[in-house]
């Protein structure tokens, strides 16, 4: 479906970039990464950037939500925290947390960079992640990932989020004639049409957060777009 000239920029001043950047962690920095793995294993679950935001929250308040004192702390502390927070199943993420934090210090020094390094291409780069904690899967390695295709080689060209794929067709980024593999470099491409550019990671947060609320479920009287909605009858 066409859009109506809905530019990724404009996207991102109405829904909000990528949740790495309301939450204030740098992505350039091992450090940032790590704690972008937490809230990326908090995020990836449901989605809910509501529950994850407060759930971080809630574990930076009582400085937990780095990967060092995630292990030191182990999983009981940290599940009391989650259920303070209302986060579903607190005691199957605090574990997850604490061995995926305590993984990364003993097995790579602390280093997701390290570990991009290493990885030839996606599929191994993702299996690393993922096997740094059970309970870690696909979708977390991907929440994980996709901010990063721009700095890590080996995840330039993941998919979209399901999501932003239908949100990105609705507004007219992309074309039903992409494959799934050259969406990025699609969107990526579109998106350098416009000055400045917008960041790929916030634009593709955007899209998820439309596709989720209203084009993946055809709801066009509830999306966010009001009356820009390409779906809505002119």
């Amino acid at each position: 479906m066409a859009g109506k000239g809905l530019s990724g920029s404009e996207l991102v001043a109405r829904l909000g970039p990528h949740p790495a950047a309301i939450w204030g962690l740098d992505l350039d920095s091992d450090d940032g990464l790590a704690r972008w793995l937490v809230a990326a294993c908090l995020l990836a679950p449901r989605g809910d950037e509501g529950a994850a935001g407060a759930a971080r929250a809630a574990l930076a308040a009582r400085a937990l939500d780095g990967p060092d004192a995630l292990a030191q702390a182990g999983p009981g502390p940290v599940a009391a925290v989650l259920r303070a927070a209302s986060y579903p199943k607190p005691e199957s993420m605090a574990a997850r947390l604490v061995r995926a934090s305590a993984s990364l210090a003993v097995r790579h020094r602390g280093s997701l960079s390290a570990i991009a390094a290493a990885a030839d291409g996606l599929e191994e780069l993702a299996s690393a992640i993922m096997a740094l904690a059970p309970g870690i899967g696909a979708a977390t390695a991907s929440e994980f990932l996709r901010p990063l295709r721009e700095r890590f080689s080996a995840a330039r060209e993941l998919p979209l989020a399901a999501a932003a794929r239908a949100a990105a067709l609705h507004v007219g980024l992309l074309r039903d004639s992409e494959d799934a593999e050259g969406e990025p470099g699609a969107l990526r491409a579109a998106l350098a049409r416009e000055q400045p550019p917008p960041a790929l990671a916030d634009v593709e947060a955007a899209l998820t957060r439309l596709g989720r609320a209203a084009c993946r479920r055809g709801a066009t009287q509830r999306c966010p777009l009001g009356a820009r909605c390409p779906a809505r009858e002119s």
